[in-house]
């Protein structure tokens, strides 16, 4: 998928992140941009990152192209984690389409820097779909099948 064709629903994100617009980084490969700025990631196919490298100023770099692959290894992620909380609900089954897909990586990516949120998956995913509500990626149905 090509990231690029959703810049303005990232730059959309980023303002609702308070984050400023021209801290989106698209890149042709996050790993290898990162080893050239001295960050680690080990992660070869990994489609967002938020990062500091003052420790104030957060950047999104997001993947040119995001392979499907890695689209359905992070969609499947989310299937099996909601999984432990209720097998009669999948959460994945609400990105059914591109953008919500797109929205769910970008605000998951945030979610990793919410103190709050304990660096738990679970907790983690509970936020975004919260503010994915919030901000009318989903609708009040949506919410009410998942209780």
């Amino acid at each position: 998928m090509k990231a690029t064709k959703y810049y303005e629903l990232f730059q959309y994100l980023m303002e609702q992140c308070s984050l400023p617009l021209e801290d989106i980084v698209f890149v042709s490969n996050i790993s290898e941009w990162c080893a050239d700025h001295g960050i680690h990631e080990h992660d070869k196919e990994r489609p967002f990152k938020l990062i500091s490298e003052d420790g104030e100023r957060l950047r999104m770099l997001i993947r040119e192209h995001i392979s499907d692959t890695v689209i359905h290894e992070r969609i499947n992620a989310l299937w099996v984690r909601s999984q432990l909380i209720s097998v009669a609900f999948d959460k994945a089954d609400l990105l059914d389409s591109d953008r919500k897909i797109m929205a769910f990586l970008f605000l998951s990516e945030y979610a990793t820097s919410i103190p709050d949120l304990q660096k738990d998956k679970l907790i983690e995913d509970d936020w975004v779909f919260r503010e994915m509500k919030r901000l009318g990626f989903l609708k009040e149905e949506d919410e009410l099948s998942s209780r």
